[in-house]
């Protein structure tokens, strides 16, 4: 059952039965209230009408001794008051009317009228005597009646106090039975709500704190609450699970970058290389072979550059710079098979980017584009900066091109699928142009897919890349690099 069905259920039924037991005394005490009513009433009007009686008497006896107005208008006014109460007892239904107690009132009021307009002081003492034997009449007969009302209301008396004292017992009664009850109901729906949020909101610090084994509680209702539980374990597992991929991914990334940086460093001493390239250099200088000295400190730029730290971005510049030394190597070795048509924006040089991304796209044209032409091939890059200050790259080749599932695998498939790997551990460093055309699977960079996802690392962002071949016709790599990279490290 759920929380808004105990509340709609359990609250209006309390509010019934606590009206209806309300209302059963009302009606109880109203009974008891009007049947002891009706007999003090009629009481009050037999002790009202003798006194009425005996005042009348009174006022007419001093205005027969003193006529006079006032004398005349209260007399009146006590007769308009006794002939009220003995209409009052005739409605009543009680026993006056039957035993003539009101034809008494009735005979006096004529007596009194009578004694007023007597022509004679004779008559009017006469029939102010015979006032005066009705009003005892009245008087006697109204205190019989008192003593007979109550002992014909004894049994009633006695009956309205068993039942004010059954009604006091019944009150109280249904006041703690009500009371025990909303308590009870209180308590059972608060528990049902608290006890659950309050083990989901200790199980919830637990995993602010980082404890994501903090098992939440397992509430077998089918309440809100139930089911605020269920999504609860539902996100912790998720929780968990990107945690551990996560972790993995991390631990990944370290061993990987750790080898990486150590190949790097490791494979050839800088020092010694360097040293050993200068004094080549120089050698072919003073032998007069010129071109042989530039390729030798192209060779040296591009090793540098691949020695040089690799987790901080760079310049476009200088990774032109590094694509410049390695197409000097290619052409050198080529000679006029193939040709390197550049077109730079010098204004999208100053934009940053992950070190080794365009060397390996080059590299990428070179290897599995243009490589086996035996004349006319062509590597182009272009790029330039466009109004909303994006800048784009776009390598192009005129080789054999590439499949479409291909090309959808370099662009599906990224590092985050595929965590970063070289090409050829080997070689990890670069290959040199000079030590055979046949070596396809080696690379000067990491490889094209990692290039791309370190690319969409470093801003942040996907569909920087884009890709069009055609087969026999050649491929063209385009690169959109936004205004501002996410981070200031690539990915």
């Amino acid at each position: 059952m759920t929380i808004r069905m105990k509340l709609l259920l359990f609250i209006p039924l309390l509010v019934i039965m606590v009206g209806s037991t309300t209302f059963f005394l009302y009606r109880s005490a109203n009974v008891v209230q009007r049947s002891y009513d009706g007999m003090m009433e009629r009481l009050l009007l037999y002790k009202q009408a003798a006194q009425t009686a005996d005042s009348l008497l009174q006022t007419l006896y001093s205005h027969l001794d003193n006529p006079t107005e006032a004398s005349a208008e209260a007399t009146r006014s006590l007769e308009r008051q006794l002939g009220g109460l003995r209409d009052s007892l005739l409605a009543s239904n009680s026993a006056a009317a039957s035993i003539g107690y009101t034809g008494m009132m009735e005979t006096l009021i004529e007596q009194e009228q009578a004694a007023m307009n007597a022509s004679s002081t004779s008559d009017s003492l006469r029939l102010y005597e015979e006032a005066e034997t009705t009003a005892l009449f009245i008087r006697e007969e109204g205190s019989r009646l008192v003593d007979t009302e109550l002992e014909a209301d004894r049994p009633v008396f006695r009956r309205i106090q068993q039942e004010n004292v059954a009604l006091s017992r019944l009150g109280a009664a249904v006041f703690v039975t009500e009371t025990l009850l909303a308590a009870v109901l209180a308590l059972w729906i608060s528990r049902s709500i608290t006890r659950p949020v309050d083990a989901l909101v200790e199980s919830a610090g637990r995993i602010a704190k980082g404890d994501l084994q903090a098992e939440p509680p397992a509430l077998a209702g089918r309440d809100e609450l139930g089911a605020m539980a269920e999504a609860f374990r539902g996100m912790l597992g998720g929780l968990r699970e990107r945690a551990r991929l996560e972790q993995e991914q991390s631990e990944q990334r370290q061993l990987l970058n750790e080898l990486e940086l150590r190949s790097l460093q490791s494979q050839i001493q800088p020092h010694f290389l360097f040293n050993s390239l200068n004094a080549l250099s120089k050698l072919a200088l003073l032998e007069g072979a010129e071109r042989t000295s530039d390729l030798i400190v192209s060779m040296s730029q591009l090793i540098r550059y691949n020695l040089s730290q690799l987790d901080r971005p760079v310049s476009l510049r200088e990774e032109l710079g590094h694509v410049e030394a390695y197409m000097t190597i290619q052409q050198a070795r080529f000679r006029d098979r193939i040709a390197f048509e550049r077109e730079i924006d010098e204004s999208a040089l100053s934009a940053p980017l992950p070190p080794l991304t365009l060397q390996p796209l080059v590299e990428n044209a070179f290897v599995h584009g243009v490589e086996q032409m035996e004349q006319g091939a062509v590597i182009s890059l272009q790029i330039r900066r466009d109004a909303d200050g994006t800048v784009r790259i776009i390598v192009a080749d005129n080789g054999k091109g590439m499949p479409e599932h291909a090309r959808q695998a370099l662009l599906n498939h990224s590092a985050a699928d595929h965590p970063v790997r070289m090409e050829n551990t080997s070689s990890r460093i670069g290959t040199s142009p000079l030590a055979g055309a046949g070596r396809r699977t080696e690379s000067a960079g990491l490889g094209t897919r990692n290039v791309f996802r370190r690319l969409e690392l470093f801003y942040g962002a996907s569909g920087l890349v884009a890709i069009e071949s055609v087969l026999g016709q050649g491929t063209r790599v385009t690169l959109t690099l936004p205004s501002e990279p996410a981070a200031p490290s690539p990915g």
